[in-house]
C-alpha cells in the first residue's frame, strides 16, 4: 500500500512537471490582447470566425459605447470598418432637419446637420463612413454628404 501511494505521488509530480513544460509561449504574455493575438497566430481560427468578427464589427459601426465597453478586447479581425453600405428601409421625420435614416442592416442614423439638402428615398443604397474627429457621414447616391450619428 505504501509503495502504491509513493508511486501515485511520483506520478502526479511528473504529470504536473510535464504540464508546466508543455505551456505554450503565448501563455506568458501579460497583456490579454497581445496574448490573444499570439494564440491566433499560433492557432489560426477558421474562416467562419473571421467572417463572424467582421459582421460583428460592422454591426457595431458607429456605436461609441460598444467600442468603449470592449476596450482591451481584440477579437480576430475586429478592426472597425472605415465605412458600411446598406439600403435605406425607411426615413423618419421626412422633410425636417432631423431626418432618421433606418437602414436594412438594422442601423438607424439621425441627421446632425441643420440643412436638409440631398434627396434619398427608401430603397436607395447609401454609404456611412467615418469622418473627422469621431464624426460620421452619410453619402447619398447623388454624392451629397450629411453628418450623421448612430441612434440604434
Amino acid at each position: 500500500m505504501t509503495r502504491l501511494l509513493v508511486f501515485a505521488a511520483l506520478l502526479s509530480m511528473d504529470m504536473a512537471a510535464a504540464a508546466q513544460a508543455q505551456t505554450h509561449p503565448c501563455a506568458s504574455e501579460p497583456e490579454a490582447a497581445a496574448r490573444l493575438a499570439c494564440y491566433d497566430r499560433a492557432f489560426p481560427p477558421p474562416p467562419e470566425v473571421h467572417e463572424a468578427a467582421r459582421e460583428r464589427a460592422e454591426s457595431r459601426f458607429g456605436l461609441a459605447a460598444a467600442r468603449e465597453k470592449e476596450a482591451g478586447a481584440a477579437p480576430v479581425d475586429a478592426r472597425d470598418p472605415e465605412r458600411i453600405q446598406s439600403r435605406v428601409a425607411r426615413i423618419g421625420n421626412p422633410g425636417s432637419a432631423q431626418r432618421i435614416f433606418h437602414l436594412e442592416n438594422g442601423q438607424a442614423w439621425i441627421q446632425a446637420d441643420a440643412r436638409s439638402t440631398g434627396q434619398v428615398q427608401p430603397g436607395d443604397i447609401v454609404q456611412v463612413r467615418k469622418g473627422l474627429m469621431g464624426a460620421y457621414q452619410l453619402v447619398m447616391p447623388n454624392g451629397v454628404i450629411l453628418r450623421v450619428r448612430r441612434t440604434r
